[in-house]
């Protein structure tokens, strides 16, 4: 009787048929031996793919792309069609060749169809939203009715079910804030200075008051004296958004610091107390 080595041997020096298991192991089948299951697949010269091996089916013939296809399906329809071609040659039937002629010329057709289809998308894409589109044309119409409907002598209750809306003659004034903006130092370095603003008694860190755009902020040199007024008299920049920083780079060592809310139209409510702030 063999031993186990033996056997082991013989099953590496013979001839094996390879074939595809249903795991993912590879399934060796020796001449005469029982089925040896390999841990790990085989290697095929330097590829370190680990993918099973399986027996060559796929056409490598056929191109990449489907136009590429279409011409090759095309090229060997011209062939097998041809007078004087016996499809026999090559195991086909004459059903065979009828059906790839017929499968050939819908593919054809379908492919054709896709094409114009892009070809006219495209076309009616620029038709549609061009300089001079119907889109742009219907917009502008649309305001030049719009504008004549507002500035007629039609009943509010018309222009409504236009969705049109007419400015009110004497417009209500928006208000400037009463109260000063909450105004605070966040931190001071070399050359800058942090600041934040926000509506007072707000919740919120960047609420803004009603109506407002932003604050303007003044600049007092904090060696003199503080007087009533002297934000008035004082350099100031607007600013937007909070929190900011100033350049603090020209401001002198020590700084007084106001600020206050502005509107759109420039109007402006009372400062805020000052931040004195030791320039760095």
């Amino acid at each position: 009787m063999n031993t186990l080595e033996e056997r082991t041997r013989q099953r590496k020096h013979r001839l094996c048929t390879i074939l595809a298991g249903g795991d993912d192991r590879m399934v060796v089948r020796s001449q005469g031996l029982a089925p040896l299951r390999l841990s790990r697949p085989f290697k095929i010269g330097r590829s370190r793919s680990t993918k099973r091996l399986t027996m060559q089916n796929e056409i490598k013939f056929l191109p990449t792309r489907k136009g590429d296809q279409l011409a090759y399906a095309q090229q060997m329809h011209d062939v097998v069609s041809a007078t004087g071609f016996v499809p026999s040659t090559i195991g086909l039937t004459a059903q065979d060749v009828t059906e790839l002629g017929t499968l050939l010329a819908a593919d054809k057709a379908n492919t054709n169809a896709i094409n114009n289809a892009a070809a006219m998308r495209k076309a009616k894409t620029q038709d549609m939203n061009g300089p001079d589109g119907t889109h742009p044309q219907l917009l502008n119409k649309v305001r030049i009715v719009a504008n004549a409907a507002r500035v007629s002598n039609a009943s509010d209750g018309v222009l409504a079910s236009l969705g049109i809306t007419r400015r009110d003659p004497t417009p209500t004034p928006k208000t400037v804030p009463q109260n000063p903006p909450e105004f605070s130092l966040v931190s001071v370095k070399p050359g800058v200075i942090n600041i934040r603003f926000r509506e007072e008694g707000s919740a919120r860190p960047r609420a803004r008051a009603a109506n407002a755009t932003g604050v303007q902020i003044a600049t007092v040199d904090g060696k003199s004296t503080a007087v009533d007024g002297e934000a008035d008299a004082s350099p100031n920049l607007f600013i937007s958004r909070s929190p900011t920083s100033l350049d603090s780079t020209l401001m002198p060592g020590q700084v007084r610091l106001y600020a206050r809310w502005v509107t759109q139209r420039g109007q402006t409510g009372p400062w805020s107390l000052p931040l004195d702030v030791a320039v760095i």
